[in-house]
């Protein structure tokens, strides 16, 4: 039994370097890196499209909308769509207008909050983390 045990001790250290090379050498054959190309629709950069006709306003809920809806009436803009999760309303300009002197009125009517363009985003654009885009 004493001979079995000096055996283990004597040949333990001598197994452990033999087997320490070979885990390391198949373990670095797992770390070869790939490259993986990407189609050209991810590679290409997302172009910033907004609607010609179409702008967005938010506004103030305190104040309300009625002025807002006063100022549609009164500038011939037509309510598109009227969010009833949010204080916004997607809006179109009249034929006779541009959208920027469109935007620039509707900013100075009361209680509203914000104009924004109507960003066209399409489905195939790649996702970017909000720093890259700014």
């Amino acid at each position: 039994m004493k001979l079995k045990v000096q055996l283990i001790q004597y040949l333990a250290p001598k197994a452990f370097l033999l087997i320490l090379p070979l885990a390391l050498l198949m373990l670095s054959s797992c770390t070869a890196q790939k490259t993986v190309e990407l189609p050209d629709i991810i590679q290409r950069s997302p172009i910033q499209e907004y609607s010609p006709t179409n702008f967005l306003v938010m506004y103030d809920t305190i104040v309300g909308k009625e002025p807002l809806l006063k100022a549609i009436k009164t500038y011939q803009a037509e309510i598109i769509y009227d969010y009833n999760i949010i204080p916004g309303m997607a809006l179109k300009k009249p034929e006779d207008k541009t959208l920027e002197e469109t935007m620039q009125f509707f900013r100075k009517v009361k209680g509203v909050v914000t104009v924004e363009y109507d960003f066209i985003h399409h489905l195939d654009d790649p996702v970017k983390p909000r720093l890259e885009i700014e």
